[in-house]
């Protein structure tokens, strides 16, 4: 199934983080530092075992997006500050990265 892409996707800079716009009720906001520790590559995450090989705590505190662009209808390409480039986040791993953090944010108000 097919993921529709964000109405918008935004490098908030002032507090480090991505936004992804699904609806004005519908987003994502995740930290620079997070986004690029589960970058899902496979120089960070190896191939053949599909084990992270890199994460989020790797990654420097000042890490930021320097360019986005998108690939095609399903993704979106980040170029990090720290000079990687390879992974690609699909609107579906996007959507997963929101899921989890909506799982996170409810296990920690239990």
């Amino acid at each position: 199934m097919s993921v529709p892409p964000p109405e918008n996707i935004t490098a908030r800079t002032s507090d480090h983080v991505l936004v992804c716009s699904w609806t004005a009720d519908d987003r994502l906001e995740v930290p620079f530092r997070m986004l690029r520790g589960l970058c899902p590559c496979a120089n960070c995450v190896n191939e053949f075992t599909g084990e992270r090989t890199f994460f989020p705590e790797d990654a420097s505190e000042d890490i930021r997006p320097d360019k986005m662009e998108l690939v095609g209808n399903y993704a979106v390409k980040v170029y990090w500050s720290d000079g990687h480039s390879s992974g690609l986040y699909t609107w579906k791993y996007l959507r997963s990265i929101q899921s989890e953090l909506a799982r996170q944010a409810e296990q920690q108000q239990h």
